[in-house]
């Protein structure tokens, strides 16, 4: 049954875009979703502009694989699917075959090599992709849009004046300077290093696998910490790859705290002006240290890096939204594309491998 209790008999199959998830995404059957199938009710939760779409796990939905309007296929586990034994026996013109990922291109474990001409439309972080796949988005109080996650966003010029009483308050209990949440340690943008040797200069907990605190995979109390305790989130990602931006941006956002980030996107498409701390920005991590000291002795100029939030609320993306919108607006007779190398696309020249802070490269792995 779809969750919206109508029999999927009555439901006119023109009206409606079936979307089959054809493989598990991780250890997730259900890709997360509280069904194994969901319809109307679900793409209302999320106020998608267009609602009548069908998404399912269940490949016996409908009674033929070639009913389905767009196949959906997670690329980035290895082993996902086999082209030669897993995938649907037939298929039409008019089906979109998907592919869908929110890793990196260093953590895609698929061989991509044997896809050429397989599939339609990316799913994924990349701001090239036919749907974006992303962690969380940015919309304007004022207007209800999203600004992040397009080519040129149009963020308000930040308020250099910008005072807040009850946050400098706040801002003046903390304690403690800087924390990070890692438990992937040994990674390509080689961040633990860093860590290392931000370390010899102020203090930063680690908490997870790469630190010596624990904390609750997901547990609020380990997040309110950031608003109580620490003056800077250290949010570095695990690569550093063409906009790859994840929830350590986005879950740091939401507190009182200042991320300070390390990664390949370009921070100005996904977050506010002077919402963040970019270390790339800096020459060596000294000068890096030296500002964060100076936003600590001058609580009034830290303060200004939550301007933002009267203007813009960070809110849960759903990708399903946008392929369902996309299915719909499929004008007839339009030609369906189809990526003939998604290797190169995905691979080629996405991530680099060195930061550009400067720091001791003896003491890399």
């Amino acid at each position: 049954m779809v969750d919206d209790d109508r029999d999927r008999k009555s439901l006119q199959l023109y009206d409606y875009k079936y979307i089959l998830l054809y493989t598990d995404f991780w250890n997730f059957p259900n890709w997360v979703l509280p069904a194994e199938t969901v319809g109307s009710n679900y793409f209302h939760s999320y106020n998608c502009p267009i609602t009548n779409c069908v998404l399912t796990r269940n490949h016996k939905l409908l009674e033929r694989p070639t009913d389905y309007d767009a196949v959906v296929f997670h690329v980035g586990a290895q082993g996902a699917f086999s082209l030669f034994s897993k995938i649907p026996s037939t298929r039409t013109p008019r089906q979109i075959y998907v592919a869908a990922t929110m890793e990196a291109p260093p953590h895609t474990f698929h061989p991509l090599e044997k896809d050429a001409n397989f599939f339609n439309w990316t799913m994924t972080y990349r701001s090239d992709s036919d749907v974006l796949w992303i962690y969380a988005e940015i919309l304007s109080l004022e207007t209800g849009l999203r600004v992040s996650h397009t080519e040129n966003p149009q963020w308000l010029p930040w308020d250099r004046d910008y005072r807040n009483e009850s946050l400098l308050q706040l801002t003046r209990k903390k304690s403690k300077v800087a924390v990070q949440f890692a438990s992937h340690c040994g990674t390509f943008s080689k961040r633990q290093e860093l860590i290392h040797e931000i370390q010899k200069y102020i203090q930063v907990d680690v908490y997870g696998k790469c630190g010596t605190l624990e904390c609750l995979k997901y547990s609020n109390q380990c997040y309110d910490v950031l608003d109580t305790d620490y003056w800077f989130y250290f949010a570095f990602e695990n690569c550093l790859c063409t906009d790859y931006a994840t929830e350590k941006l986005y879950g740091s956002l939401e507190k009182y705290v200042v991320p300070v980030v390390l990664g390949g996107a370009d921070y100005r498409k996904f977050a506010p002006p002077h919402s963040y701390i970019d270390a790339q920005q800096f020459s060596s991590i000294s000068k890096l240290v030296e500002y964060l000291r100076y936003l600590m002795e001058h609580p009034q100029e830290y303060v200004k890096y939550f301007w933002w939030k009267q203007h813009y609320r960070i809110v849960e993306a759903e990708p399903f939204c946008e392929l369902c919108q996309k299915l719909h607006n499929q004008q007839d007779g339009e030609r369906i594309q189809h990526y003939r190398n998604i290797k190169t696309w995905w691979f080629d020249e996405m991530c680099h491998q060195e930061p550009k802070i400067w720091f001791p490269k003896n003491n890399w792995f």
